[in-house]
């Protein structure tokens, strides 16, 4: 199995990913790889921001999970869990189904000054709109997580899939109970698409301190700095 560092350098090369977060195809060079990343660097609404916790808008969205089997799939750039159909979110009394989660360390978003070890984004369609929801959730040092014991246990290699018969249930990687931060801002991965309704934990989840590290050696430095923005967030 090639190491993820040799992964990583042998995909460009064949034309199989062609951006990274390394210093030749990473963050500050997406707009320049193609014109279909253009916003990447011209758009006026990007994630992920600093959140002001004081002003920024709150919502309360529903949360319906069922529990699914482990099927996760290593992109080379982040791990993915990807979901059955059933699991959904409700914000505004639109439904928005769950369609993956996956994982950045560090945390992309900043709550105020802090930031955390990693962040946990659940990604959501709506299926009338194709709008997308996406709910951040950080992780900080803490109690160990069972959840995460079981998609680390199951980890694949770059470019693998791993799924098995193990069930995990999606809701426990959520905070219960928090508030939600809401704004409009983008993916935070090519093509930077905007438009995208960010729905941020106020309160982390917890991971064990090994938990963590193996998620970071795992993972490596996969997220994107902060941007700035003409407004604040609401």
């Amino acid at each position: 199995m090639p190491t993820r560092r040799a992964f990583l350098h042998l995909l460009p090369a064949l034309g199989l990913l062609d951006w990274t977060y390394g210093p030749r195809r990473g963050p500050h060079r997406w707009a320049e790889l193609s014109p279909q990343y253009a916003l990447c660097g011209s758009g006026q609404h990007q994630s992920p921001i600093a959140l002001n916790l004081a002003t920024a808008a709150t919502a309360t969205p529903e949360f319906s999970y069922q529990p699914m089997g482990l099927n996760l799939f290593n992109t080379g750039r982040t791990v993915q869990q990807r979901c059955p159909r059933g699991s959904w979110l409700t914000l505004d009394a639109q439904p928005y189904e769950l369609l993956q989660f996956h994982f950045h360390t560090p945390s992309e978003h900043r709550w105020g000054e802090q930031g955390f070890p990693l962040e946990i984004h659940f990604v959501h369609r709506s299926p009338e709109t194709k709008a997308l929801a996406v709910v951040g959730v950080g992780v900080t040092v803490g109690e160990a997580s069972p959840v995460l014991a079981l998609l680390v246990a199951a980890w694949p290699g770059p470019g693998e899939r791993s799924a098995t018969a193990a069930q995990i249930q999606p809701a426990q990687l959520l905070p219960e109970p928090t508030g939600y931060l809401r704004y409009s801002g983008s993916l935070t991965t090519p093509p930077c698409s905007e438009g995208v309704t960010w729905l941020v934990a106020t309160q982390p989840i917890t991971a064990a301190q090994h938990q963590l590290d193996q998620l970071a050696h795992h993972l490596g430095r996969n997220a994107r700095p902060l941007q700035q923005r003409k407004a604040t967030a609401t």
